[in-house]
C-alpha cells in the first residue's frame, strides 16, 4: 500500500532557519512578498483595485498584523495553499512553472513566519464574487484549522491579514523599530503603498510610508522629475541608503533582462574583493551585498540594480546562476567599461581624480579585458626612473618599455638608472608586473624585464690601462664574493656617491633554485629538475658592479694586499644589499659586524 510522506513541522522550519534562510527577520519579507503578490493577482483582475501592504506593530509589542488589499483566499484555497508544504498559487498548473510576474515561486514563504511564532493567523476575503472571508490557523506542531468567520464579526474588505504573536526570545523581531528598518530595508523599491502604524510624538497611532514613489534612477520626466531631480534623488539615495557621497554615477540598464539600476563611483579606494551590490528582483530586495552579478573587478563602484528576469534561489537571499545572470554580468561590464573608456579620453578634474582613488581598479579592468589595456596603458600614472610617466609615454621617450618585477628590484638600480638616464617601470605595485607582461605580448608594444646586461650596458667601462691597475683586486673581490653567489665588475658611472650597486640576474637565480631543488629530491625527481637547467652554465646570480668615480671605491682597489681590503669589499656588498632594500639575512648581518669591527681594529689600532 502506498503511503504519502510525513513532514515533521518543527523540524523543517528549524532546517529553514539553520540553513535556507539567513535569520528570523526574513518572516516580515516573506509576508510583504505575498502580500503584493496578491495585490498583483487581485489587479490582473482589477487594473483600479488598490494596492496597500500594511504593518501594524502591536502597541504592547507582544506580535504584528500584516495586511493587504490582494486577491485573497476562499476556504478550499486557504487548505490547499497555505497548508501544503511547497504548494503556490503563483504556480501555473498547465506548465508547471512559476509565473514571472510573481515574486515568490517555492510555496514555502509563510513557513518563515512560524521562525518567530508558534501560531499563525489567517484571515481572508476572497475577490471572486459571493466569496464569504475564512480564517485559517496554522501551529507550528504542524496542525491546521480552517474556520468561516461569524457574521457577527467586523465587515472585512477584500484582502488578507497574518496575525503573528511572536514567541519571548523572538519579541524583537516585532518591535516598532525593527519593523520600520526591515521593511526600509527589503521593500523600498517596491510599486505598492507599504505603510508602518508607528507612534507619533503627541501618543497616537499614525501610518507612515515607507517606499519611494519611484527608483531613484527612472528617467527623467517620469512622475514629474526633470534630470537635475533626477541627480538630487540618486545622491539622496547614495548618501542614505549606502553611506557615501560618489564620485559619479554611470546609469545601467540590460533591456533584455529588464534589468535596470546605477553604479556608484566610490569617493575612495578599495580593495579587490570587495564589490557588494544591493541587488532588487521585481522591486523586492534580494541581497544587498550581492558579489556575482558584477565583474570582479568592478570593485570600484556600489551598484544598485532591480531585475525582472534575474531568478533568486529558494531562500530569495542570493541570485542564482544562471545564463540569464551570466548575460546581465557581460552587459553591466561593457557598460562600465565604456564609461571608463570615455571618462579616460576627456581631460580634466574628473578624470585626474577617478584615477588618482582608482589607479589599482583600473589596472584590475585593463588584466580582465583586452579592448581596456592600451587605453589604460595610456592613461594610468607608472612610477619610473625617469618620473611618473604612461607606459606609452615611457614607450615613446624610450623606444620600448624597461620593467622590473618587483620593488626592490627597481630600488637597486633606481638611482643608477636614473642618473644613466636609462627609463625603467617599477613593475613591483599590485597588478602591475602582470599588465606589463600582457602588454609585452601585444605587436605594438615592445615590453621586456629589466636584466643585469640592460643596467650593466649604460654604465661607462673602464679603459683597459685602469682594468690592467685593478685586476689583482678585481680577482681576489670575485674569489672573496664567490662564496656568496656573487661575480664582481668595474664600471665608472652616477651618482658618484655610490660605491656600488648590486644587480641581479633573473635567469641565473632560477637556474640556481632549480639546482638547489634537484639536490634535495629523491633520484626520479633530481633527474627530472636537472634536464631543465642541462647545458646550462652555473652562473652567479648577483654582480656587485663597482663604482670607479667612486674616491672610497678607487682607494680599495689600490691596495688588494691590505688587511682592510676584505672587511671593506664586504661593507661595500652589504651597504650595496641594504641600498637595494633588502633585508639582511643572519649570516649577512654577521658578516657587517664582522667587517665593521675589522675595519674599527685597523683604524683604532686596536
Amino acid at each position: 500500500m502506498q503511503q504519502r510522506f510525513k513532514v515533521d513541522l518543527g523540524g523543517l522550519v528549524e532546517l529553514l532557519s539553520k540553513n535556507l534562510y539567513s535569520g528570523p527577520q526574513v518572516y516580515l519579507r516573506e509576508a510583504i512578498q505575498n502580500g503584493v503578490d496578491a495585490i498583483t493577482a487581485r489587479q490582473e483582475l482589477d487594473p483600479t483595485a488598490p494596492a496597500l501592504v500594511e504593518l501594524d506593530p502591536w502597541e504592547d509589542g507582544q506580535g504584528i498584523t500584516i495586511r493587504d488589499s490582494g486577491v485573497g483566499l476562499t476556504a478550499d484555497q486557504a487548505e490547499e495553499f497555505l497548508a501544503t508544504i511547497g504548494r503556490t498559487s503563483k504556480r501555473d498548473e498547465l506548465l508547471g512553472e512559476g509565473r514571472a510576474e510573481y515574486l515568490g515561486q517555492f510555496g514555502i514563504g509563510l513557513l518563515a513566519c512560524f521562525l518567530i511564532a508558534d501560531t499563525l493567523e489567517v484571515t481572508s476575503l476572497s475577490a471572486l464574487p459571493g466569496s464569504r472571508p475564512v480564517r485559517w490557523l496554522g501551529h507550528a506542531d504542524g496542525t491546521f484549522q480552517v474556520l468561516p468567520v461569524e457574521d457577527g464579526e467586523a465587515q472585512l474588505e477584500v484582502g488578507t491579514s497574518i496575525r503573528l504573536k511572536a514567541r519571548p526570545d523572538a519579541l524583537h523581531w516585532v518591535a516598532e523599530e525593527t519593523v520600520l528598518t526591515l521593511a526600509g530595508d527589503y521593500a523600498d523599491m517596491l510599486p505598492v503603498d507599504l505603510m508602518v502604524r508607528v507612534a507619533s510624538v503627541a501618543g497616537q497611532r499614525v501610518w507612515r510610508q515607507i517606499n519611494r514613489p519611484a527608483l531613484p534612477w527612472a528617467p527623467a520626466g517620469e512622475g514629474g522629475r526633470n534630470q537635475h531631480d533626477r541627480l538630487l534623488a540618486l545622491t539622496d539615495y547614495a548618501e542614505k541608503s549606502l553611506g557615501l557621497t560618489p564620485l559619479a554615477t554611470i546609469d545601467l540598464s540590460v533591456p533584455a533582462t529588464g534589468t535596470t539600476g546605477v553604479a556608484y563611483v566610490l569617493p575612495q579606494a578599495v580593495s579587490p574583493g570587495s564589490g557588494r551590490h544591493r541587488v532588487y528582483v521585481k522591486n523586492m530586495l534580494v541581497n544587498g551585498r550581492e558579489d556575482s552579478l558584477l565583474p570582479d573587478w568592478a570593485f570600484f563602484v556600489r551598484a544598485v540594480l532591480n531585475s525582472e528576469s534575474l531568478t533568486p534561489t529558494a531562500s530569495r537571499e542570493q541570485l542564482r546562476e544562471d545564463e540569464i545572470l551570466l548575460l546581465t554580468r557581460e552587459a553591466i561590464g561593457q557598460q562600465l567599461k565604456d564609461w571608463i573608456s570615455q571618462t579616460l579620453s576627456q581631460p580634466g578634474p574628473a578624470r585626474d581624480r577617478f584615477i588618482a582613488v582608482h589607479s589599482l581598479a583600473l589596472r584590475a579592468v585593463a588584466l580582465a579585458s583586452d579592448d581596456m589595456l592600451d587605453i589604460v596603458a595610456s592613461s594610468l600614472p607608472f612610477e619610473t626612473t625617469g618620473g611618473v610617466a604612461t607606459l606609452a609615454e615611457v614607450a615613446q621617450a624610450s623606444g620600448q618599455v624597461l620593467y622590473t618585477p618587483t620593488t626592490e628590484a627597481y630600488r637597486r638600480i633606481a638611482s643608477v638608472a636614473s642618473a644613466q638616464g636609462l627609463m625603467v617601470v617599477n613593475g613591483g605595485y599590485v597588478y602591475d608586473a602582470d599588465l606589463l607582461a600582457k602588454l609585452a605580448d601585444r605587436p605594438n608594444w615592445q615590453v621586456t624585464e629589466l636584466t643585469a646586461q640592460d643596467v650593466t650596458a649604460t654604465l661607462a667601462p673602464v679603459d683597459l690601462d685602469r682594468q690592467l691597475q685593478v685586476m689583482e683586486a678585481l680577482d681576489r673581490a670575485k674569489a672573496l664574493l664567490a662564496e656568496h653567489d656573487c661575480d664582481v665588475s668595474l664600471r665608472s658611472f652616477h651618482p658618484q656617491e655610490v660605491p656600488a650597486v648590486l644587480l641581479r640576474d633573473a635567469e641565473a637565480e632560477r637556474a640556481r633554485s632549480i639546482s638547489q631543488e634537484a639536490e634535495a629530491a629523491d633520484d626520479f625527481f633530481s633527474g627530472l629538475l636537472s634536464s631543465f637547467t642541462e647545458g646550462q652554465q652555473a652562473a652567479p646570480s648577483r654582480t656587485l658592479v663597482l663604482n670607479d668615480s667612486n674616491e672610497n671605491t678607487r682607494r680599495l682597489l689600490y691596495q688588494p694586499a691590505h688587511p682592510s681590503f676584505e672587511p671593506g669589499l664586504m661593507t661595500l656588498y652589504i651597504s650595496a644589499l641594504m641600498l637595494a632594500g633588502e633585508g639582511l639575512s643572519g649570516s649577512e648581518t654577521a658578516l657587517l659586524s664582522d667587517s665593521l669591527a675589522q675595519l674599527l681594529a685597523a683604524a683604532l689600532g686596536k
